[in-house]
């Protein structure tokens, strides 16, 4: 082992620390006898849910930014925020009153998942190749497809009943208050089977990093690898958008940073760190919400604050770079 990589495996023991105090602090904060047993079961299942959500959200950033080689990019581009409002929406107006079954856990999880996987894989036929017009057409369908979805959830919206549309609003924004232990479940084996998955084509991102060129001279099927991560950041951003609600900003804040402190283009190394980073944003916005705030706005609404800032500045500063 080198110098660089043993520098690397330290700053990664000291993220690992890092979150390791903020989950001790996340479930033993106010605990006593009397309460500890309740506290630690209900604490423990939003804690799980972060863990999934942190890890979806920091390993599909990681892959889109290396398939499409820019940082300030997101799977969100893709509109698949905007198909999981559209989706809410659709569900409740259409189905609450006749087809009450599909607004349960798990037939709306199952729903919603779906179809923003099927989004996601359709638009790969956009960017079938690595180059900057293919890019671009795919980023500018997105936000076509993404827009189009606003407008039709605007105005779907604008004629719901009150009481429906307040049901709606509860599910729109990034909450682990109430998470179905069975979603949990499922998610967790979709999120198990989805890594083993990736786990073989690690260092194939490491090569594809180098740019489509460099990649097919050294003997990578681009394009097979290409729609296979593309799915599979499709795949990930589902399942934990339907379970907690969209986060956007939160994969383009650790995978940055990831990248800032490690210096590595290596993927096992960025894998990690991004997802220790996402775990620590997310239970220190929890307890920033619960502790100070009085869940008075979801967590989602603070990293989006922050990652919106932090996107700005990475803009200003390739700007003074130029």
């Amino acid at each position: 082992m080198n110098h660089k990589e043993k520098k690397i495996e330290n700053r990664l023991f000291l993220l690992l620390i890092v979150l390791l105090i903020a989950i001790s602090i996340f479930l033993f904060i106010g605990i006593n006898k009397n309460n500890a047993q309740y506290l630690i079961s209900t604490r423990g299942i939003k804690l799980l849910s972060m863990i999934l959500s942190g890890t979806c959200i920091a390993v599909s950033t990681l892959i889109f930014q290396t398939v499409t080689d820019s940082r300030i990019l997101t799977p969100s581009v893709m509109g698949l925020d905007s198909m999981y409002v559209f989706l809410q929406t659709l569900l409740i107006f259409v189905f609450k009153r006749k087809l009450p079954v599909l607004l349960e856990s798990v037939p709306k999880f199952m729903i919603t998942t779906f179809f923003m996987i099927l989004v996601s894989i359709l638009l790969q036929k956009f960017f079938t190749n690595k180059s900057k017009g293919k890019l671009l057409y795919m980023i500018l369908i997105g936000m076509i497809v993404g827009t189009f979805l606003d407008s039709l959830s605007n105005g779907i919206q604008m004629i719901m009943d009150p009481d429906e549309f307040l049901i709606l609003q509860s599910s729109l924004f990034a909450s682990y208050s109430k998470v179905n232990t069975t979603l949990l479940a499922i998610a967790y084996g979709i999120l198990g089977v989805s890594l083993l998955w990736l786990k073989n084509d690690i260092v194939k991102l490491d090569v594809m990093s180098l740019g489509y060129n460099q990649s097919i001279n050294l003997g990578l099927d681009y394009k097979k690898l290409l729609r296979k991560k593309l799915t599979l950041v499709g795949i990930l951003v589902s399942i934990s958008t339907a379970l907690v609600g969209p986060v956007m900003f939160l994969g383009l804040l650790t995978v940055n940073i990831s990248k800032e402190i490690l210096k590595t283009y290596k993927h096992r190394y960025l894998i990690l760190s991004s997802t220790l980073l996402s775990i620590v944003f997310l239970i220190s916005g929890q307890l920033l919400v619960e502790k100070i705030f009085n869940n008075s706005f979801p967590v989602g609404t603070i990293i989006n604050f922050v990652g919106g800032i932090y996107l700005l500045s990475i803009l200003l500063k390739e700007r003074k770079v130029r």
